[in-house]
This record gives structure tokens, sequence and C-alpha cells, in this order.
């Protein structure tokens, strides 16, 4: 028994030792990259919904704090093949492109406000849609003021497009189809929302929420074939998010767990780092609770709750545990916490839910 054991033992460093040596040689290293880079380019573009149903994928569900394993704030809303971002979190756009998204049926962006973890990567959108194949201007949604923040990006970008029509060619590249576009969404003081489209059988409706001092911000709802969505976007405990919800299949609502930030506060005064305590103590007031969303999601009649721009990152089962604590006293069905990549599709003609996971 000892000598077979001998003998596979050194078959199998015989192996390591043939294929180390095999690694060296330029035609063997080759084949492998070229499988390896074959294996990536023909992986399948997804499809996030056909025809007749709505889906929403969130390509980033975390905050400004710091996460690994969250990109930020940033979902995806599909009505059949048409694409609609809504905001442009740190590492979205990254998580799209590594899912092989198609960038090019991307028809419009829409911005809840201008904090600055909703917008960053509003400039390599614009990119990575017009290189894939983006024939017109980008539509910017927003509320009022989203035109500043369109020109800054578009100053900014300036130079890149000129260098890269310059590169590729204007044929490959046109560069009257880089621009962004910005349309603000004015919702007068005596109402709580505004159409922002209805085409195809999409409506699309902004919402104004409770973010003070950030005024105006929106939520946004989306409406195609019977299904709906909506995105809270940033805000504090909302009663007319509540109406505006109602009936939704599907509300995808932001949540601060005021316990664990304080917990966090609490230990950065201790260590002396005053600023980021203070910063810990300010945000709960314009957020809203697990707690509370669940309330909201009871009180719109919708069929699924589910969060995103969770802060603080939930590290492990036991965070996530106590982020939801309460919630399932006020609302013991249909929630759950969104993790980059979550792909849920309403599908017409229907009630269901289906849920799936993109994977890089």
């Amino acid at each position: 028994m000892r000598k077979v054991a001998i003998s596979i033992v050194a078959g199998l460093v015989l192996l390591v030792v043939c294929a180390y040596i095999a690694m060296r040689i330029p035609a063997v290293e080759a084949f492998v990259v070229r499988h390896a880079v074959a294996g990536i380019v023909d992986r399948p573009t997804p499809i996030l919904a056909d025809a007749n149903a709505l889906s929403v994928l969130l390509c980033g569900t975390g905050s400004p704090i710091a996460d690994r394993h969250s990109a930020g704030p940033c979902a995806l809303v599909a009505a059949g093949k048409r694409l609609y971002v809504v905001d442009v979190g740190i590492g979205s756009v990254q998580n799209m492109m590594l899912w092989h998204l198609p960038m090019q049926d991307v028809a419009g962006v829409l911005l809840t406000h201008f904090h600055s973890d909703h917008i960053p990567e509003l400039g390599e959108l614009r990119l990575q849609t017009w290189v894939a194949g983006r024939d017109h201007r980008l539509p910017v949604y927003g509320p009022p003021g989203v035109g500043q923040v369109v020109d800054g990006f578009e100053q900014a970008y300036a130079l890149d497009t000129r260098y890269r029509t310059e590169h590729h060619g204007a044929d490959f590249l046109p560069p009257a189809a880089a621009p962004m576009e910005a349309h603000p969404i004015p919702i007068p003081a005596d109402r709580t929302k505004a159409l922002v489209l209805d085409q195809d059988g999409l409506k699309i409706t902004a919402i104004r929420v409770n973010h003070g001092p950030v005024k105006p911000a929106y939520g946004y709802r989306f409406d195609y074939r019977g299904r709906s969505i909506v995105i809270s976007g940033d805000t504090a405990p909302d009663g007319d998010l509540a109406v505006a919800a109602r009936g939704a299949d599907l509300l995808v609502h932001e949540g601060l767990q005021p316990r664990m930030v304080g917990m966090i506060g609490d230990a950065l005064r201790a260590a002396g780092r005053f600023r980021a305590a203070r910063i810990m103590h300010d945000i709960p007031g314009y957020h809203t609770s697990p707690v509370d969303a669940a309330r909201i999601a009871n009180e719109a009649g919708v069929k699924r709750l589910i969060f995103t721009h969770i802060i603080p990152p939930l590290p492990n089962s036991t965070a996530r545990r106590m982020y939801l604590d309460g919630v399932s006293r006020v609302r013991d069905h249909g929630v759950e916490l969104g993790h980059d990549g979550l792909l849920v599709t309403l599908p017409s003609g229907g009630d269901a839910i289906v849920e799936r996971t993109l994977k890089d």
C-alpha cells in the first residue's frame, strides 16, 4: 500500500513539473491564453427582459461607505430591450461591463438627485454606451439642476471624445452621438409626481421624495405591460412615496440601519476620528430605516420589498440579521436584501416574480 501511495505522489509531482515546463513553451502559453480569452469573449449577452416583461437589475447596492463587494447605488430597469439606468454609483458601470450587458441598448439615465455617490460614473456610462454602438445623444433625466451635472461631465469628457474619434474614425465613433442631453423634470409645488415619458407601453413617473436639504430629490416608478417597479432613491420615510408606489409589484427601497450606524459612530469617536463620527451622527435623519421601509411597503401594498443603498455594509450573516431586526414584526413576507447582480423579472400576464443572479 505504501509503495502505491508513493507511486501516486511521484506521478502527481511529475505531472505538475511537466505542466510547469509546458507552460514555459510559447506555443502552449499562447494556446492557454487564447482559450481563456475565447471563454470570456464568447459569453452570451444576458437577456434582461423579453418583449413583454419588466425587470430590474441591481448594478450597485452600496453606499458612500467603502465596500469591496458592493458598487455604489445603481439600478437598471429593462422594459423589453429598452434599458434605463437609475443612478450610476462607483463601480456600477464596471459591473455592467463584467456582466456583458448590451450597453448600446441603454435608452436613458434617470438621476434621483445629485449627491456625489449617485452620479460619479455618469461619464463612464456615456463613454461605454457610445463605444458599444449608441448612435444618438444619451438622454439624462432628473430634477432641475440635471443640466449643470450633464454640462460638467460633457466638459470633462470633451478631450476624450476628440481623442477617440481621431483614433478610431468618425464613421466608427460619430462625435455627434457621444454627448448626453439633459432633460430636467420639474414637479410643481402643489404636486408630488410628474410624467417623465410615456412611450410604446412604458410609463416612467418621477416622484418627489424627502431627502432634505437635498431638494428636489426623486424616486421613479416604471409601469409596463401591467407590471410595475418603484425605486425610492434616497429619502427619509415618505408617505407620498407610499401613495405613488401603491399597487406596485416591486419596491426597491434604500435602507439605513440606525442602530448599526450609531455603533460605528461610537467606535469612530472612541478612536478620535471625530469628523467621520459626525457624519455617522448626521446621516440617519435623511434616510429610511429597514423597519420604516417595511411600513411604507405595507402601506403601498407592494408584493415585494428589496433593500438597496444598504448602510452600513453587511459583511456576514450576523450583520445581515441585525440590519433586518424588527422588520419581520412589521412585514413577515416579501422582504429581502438586495445584492449586486440581482435580477428580478416581472413577466406580463400574471403576478410571477422571477429572480436570478448575474455572475462575472
